[in-house]
């Protein structure tokens, strides 16, 4: 008889102590009904200040596929999602939010995906129920802010609601970045990909962690992780400072020399644009040595990426 290949389901929660039932009996009765795989769902608390843990704790008492891991404090919404990868043993990885957006029901569709040959499949969100005018401009200016400056470019819609083969997720896993920025980090893998599209349903219950502020360092985080480009347009307009100065410059020499008249030249013309010069030489070496230092900083710095405290449902009680 032919082993059930295992999907292994990791979900972030932080203050979702609301929501995490009625997603268990989601995720539960959608790989019941799909019938041919084994299933363990991942629950990481990121630090929730709620019941999150005693609910988790609940959940996974009566039903032993659900495993929960606590970390000691919050590390985010990407830590906690990679805290979960990290603790996989399925075949295939599906992680996706717990407040009940990314619909359970689309397990089928992404796992079909993968039966077929992807070795990621991607979901892309064509709309979300109710969402406000504010949230939905700012999701869209959020890709197009990181698209512009990062290297590795992210369609729009494409969030943390994925399916991950063994061998994509094993190579994550040996990823060790401490600023991640996980839909970058998948996409830059390269392997074979599909898409899924999906609408995004709305919330039900708690409070959106991500506002404008976290959108922001969020895009920034993806921007400096995967991409050099805005160290680049520093030395860039540094650069174009010193042509620019340059050819000023010359210029002003030029037609004093032309003219054979001292009323061309000004001191005031000529002391701008020789701190023009310098602020251009400044910004340039600034833009080189901080391509080095990005570098080295990425390599020096060895703190473990997350702590546990706790697990329930894990044969090694805390790793």
């Amino acid at each position: 008889m032919t082993k059930r290949k295992l999907i292994t389901i990791v979900t972030p929660a932080h203050n979702e102590e609301k929501s995490l039932a009625k997603l268990a009996d989601e995720v539960n009765g959608v790989m019941q009904k799909i019938g041919r795989f084994n299933y363990e769902c991942i629950i990481v608390d990121d630090g929730s200040s709620d019941g999150t843990w005693p609910e988790i704790s609940r959940i996974a008492k009566h039903n032993k596929k659900v495993k929960g891991i606590r970390l000691t404090r919050n590390f985010g919404q990407q830590i906690a999602i990679t805290a979960g990868i990290d603790a996989a043993k399925g075949d295939a990885v599906i992680y996706l939010d717990s407040d009940l957006q990314h619909p359970p029901s689309l397990f089928p569709k992404l796992i079909s995906k993968w039966l077929k040959g992807a070795k990621i499949v991607h979901t892309r969100r064509v709309e979300t129920e109710d969402i406000p005018f504010f949230k939905n401009l700012m999701s869209k200016f959020f890709y197009a802010f990181t698209n512009a400056l990062s290297d590795t470019q992210i369609k729009e819609g494409m969030a943390d609601f994925k399916l991950l083969d063994k061998e994509v997720y094993q190579r994550l896993q040996t990823m060790k970045e401490k600023n991640r920025f996980l839909r970058g980090m998948v996409s830059w893998m390269g392997y074979p990909t599909a898409v899924v599209d999906y609408v995004a349903r709305r919330r039900t219950a708690g409070k959106a962690w991500y506002n404008f502020g976290r959108n922001l360092e969020f895009a920034k985080t993806g921007i400096l992780s995967l991409s050099t480009k805005p160290l680049k347009y520093i030395l860039y307009f540094g650069l174009f400072l010193i042509i620019t100065s340059l050819i000023c410059l010359i210029c002003m020499i030029s037609v004093i020399l032309y003219e054979k008249n001292i009323r061309y030249f000004s001191p005031t013309i000529v002391l701008v644009v020789f701190n023009t010069l310098l602020i251009g030489f400044v910004i340039a070496s600034m833009g080189i040595v901080a391509i080095y230092v990005s570098f080295l900083h990425k390599e020096i710095i060895n703190r473990p990426i997350y702590l546990i405290s706790e697990k329930i449902n894990f044969k090694n009680k805390v790793k």
